[in-house]
C-alpha cells in the first residue's frame, strides 16, 4: 500500500511531528508498505495530488494538522486517513470546547475561567478569587504544553497573559490540581484501552521541557495504582474518547488529586506523539511500535460521505 505520512507542518510542534513521522514511516516500511514522507506545508495539496497515495497516515501535532484542517482537506480530496475526523479533531484541540463537552457528559474536569484578549485587572482578580492560586494559564488551542504557565498571584498572571494571548485569542485559567499525573492511551476500532501510565517529573508541572528534555521525567507503567483507581482511570479515558467521537488513536491525560482522591481529565490528545508515552504504554500491553502503526493504519477511512 502507498502511504503518505503527513508530518512537520507549520505549527509550534513541527520538530516533534517530524520525529513522530520518521518513526511511523520506518515502521510502515518494515510492515511492507511504501511510505512517502510528506511535509505538510502550503504545497501539501499539490504534493498529495502528485503522489496519489492510497491512504494518508497523520503524524502531525498542533494547529494545521491536529485541529481538523488537514482532515477536511483530505475529505475533499477523497484520500482516506488515519485517526480522528474533522469534528473530533476540532473539538479536542480546543481546550475550552473539549472541557465543556466532557463536563456535559458527566466527566470530571477542573474549574476554569476563560478570558478573551481584552480583560480588566478587576476581572483577573475575580478569576483568582474563584479559582485560587496557584492556577494554570493555558492558550486554548496549543499542544505539548506550549504556552502553558503556572502562576501564583494576580500580578504574575498579568505579566504572563500577553504572551499567552500571542498564541491564542482565548486563554483558559484553570484551577491547579495538586496530585499525580497519569495518561491513558486508547487504540484501534474496538477500541482497546492501554495500561495506565504515570508521569513523574522534576519540573513544577509537565511542561514542554519536562516532556522533551531527557532526564526531566520518569514514566511508570503499569502505574502504581490499586485496581479500583486503575479501572476508574481507564473508564474515564474511554468515556472521554467516545464523547469526543475519537477514533483510531488518542491519549487522555488525567490528574489524581491528592487531597480528595478525585480524578480530573486534563486533555484529550487526538494525535499523540509516538516517541515515549504511547509506545511505553503499548509495550506494557505486549504491543510493539509496529503493532501500533499497523492498528492505526487498519482503521484509516473517510468519515464524511460526499456526493459525486
Amino acid at each position: 500500500m502507498k502511504v503518505a505520512v503527513l508530518m512537520g507542518g507549520m505549527s509550534a510542534e513541527r520538530e516533534v511531528s517530524l520525529e513522530t513521522g520518521s518513526a511511523v514511516a520506518a515502521a510502515l516500511r518494515e510492515l511492507g508498505h511504501e511510505a512517502l514522507e510528506i511535509d505538510a506545508d502550503r504545497e501539501l495539496p499539490l504534493k498529495l495530488a502528485k503522489a496519489k497515495p492510497d491512504v494518508a497516515f497523520l503524524a502531525l501535532h498542533g494547529r494545521g494538522g491536529e485541529d481538523g484542517t488537514v482532515q477536511g482537506m483530505l475529505e475533499v480530496m477523497r484520500i482516506p486517513y488515519t485517526g480522528c475526523g474533522v469534528l473530533s479533531s476540532a473539538m479536542a484541540i480546543d481546550k475550552v470546547v473539549a472541557k465543556e463537552i466532557l463536563a456535559h457528559n458527566g466527566l470530571p474536569v477542573a474549574e476554569e475561567v476563560v478570558l478573551s484578549r481584552v480583560r480588566a485587572t478587576g476581572e483577573l482578580e475575580l478569576a483568582g478569587v474563584e479559582l485560587g492560586f496557584p492556577l494554570m494559564v493555558k492558550p486554548a488551542c496549543e499542544g505539548s504544553s506550549i504556552g502553558v504557565v503556572k502562576v501564583g498571584s494576580t500580578e504574575e498572571l498579568e505579566r504572563v497573559l500577553p504572551q499567552a494571548f500571542e498564541r491564542d485569542e482565548r486563554v483558559m485559567l484553570e484551577r491547579f490540581i495538586d496530585g499525580r499525573l497519569f495518561t491513558v492511551g486508547v487504540l484501534g476500532s474496538e477500541p482497546t484501552v492501554l495500561p495506565v501510565l504515570e508521569i513523574v517529573t522534576t519540573e513544577s508541572f509537565y511542561d514542554f521541557t519536562a516532556k522533551y528534555q531527557p532526564g526531566k521525567s520518569e514514566y511508570i507503567v503499569p502505574a502504581d495504582l490499586d485496581p479500583g483507581h486503575t479501572a476508574e482511570a481507564q473508564g474515564i479515558a474511554l468515556d472521554s474518547f467516545r464523547c469526543l467521537f475519537c477514533e483510531g488513536i488518542s491519549r487522555i491525560d488525567l490528574m489524581l488529586e491528592t487531597s480528595t482522591g478525585a480524578w480530573y481529565v486534563l486533555e484529550v490528545n487526538t494525535m499523540p506523539g509516538m516517541s515515549v508515552l504511547f509506545p511505553k504504554a503499548a509495550a506494557a500491553a505486549g504491543m510493539s511500535f509496529n503493532d501500533i502503526v499497523a492498528t492505526v493504519l487498519e482503521g484509516a477511512r473517510l468519515k464524511i460521505e460526499l456526493e459525486g
